[in-house]
């Protein structure tokens, strides 16, 4: 009898100590405005991902030093879409050759106006990562 009055005083010690869970803490919500965030790309001429590409491959001078060396790559590279929609701020982030990686920023800097990106239906400056293939 001591044994089971011993165990039960065990066991209910035991749901009172685990039985404590940390309180629920609920964020404060003030708006739906702030659980629907919508963002919205930047779209060049219509917003086909495709047309930037074909775009800036019509552009494009293969640089003469580096077709006479036979260099060829892929320079990727970052860039701002502003609430205007200019394209500024390039950033090689891996570039393949000097001449090469200067055509590829000097195609993408002229590039025409895009439809700025938006958050919640407000223009917002986007970073745009892009790559331009240069093949031989």
């Amino acid at each position: 009898m001591k044994r089971f009055l011993f165990s039960a005083l065990l066991l209910l010690i035991s749901l009172a100590a685990f039985s404590q869970e940390p309180p629920v803490v609920e964020p404060q919500i003030d708006s739906l405005e702030q659980l629907d965030v919508v963002r919205v790309a930047p779209k060049f001429k219509g917003g086909d991902p495709d047309k930037f590409r074909k775009w800036v491959n019509r552009h494009i001078a293969y640089p003469k030093d580096a077709l006479k060396k036979g260099i060829q790559g892929t320079v990727i590279l970052n860039f701002a879409v502003d609430v205007d929609g200019t394209v500024k701020d390039i950033n090689i982030v891996s570039g393949v050759y000097e001449s090469i990686d200067a055509e590829a920023v000097r195609v993408v800097s002229s590039s025409p106006k895009w439809e700025c990106g938006t958050v919640n239906g407000r223009p917002q400056k986007v970073i745009y990562t892009f790559s331009v293939e240069f093949i031989i």
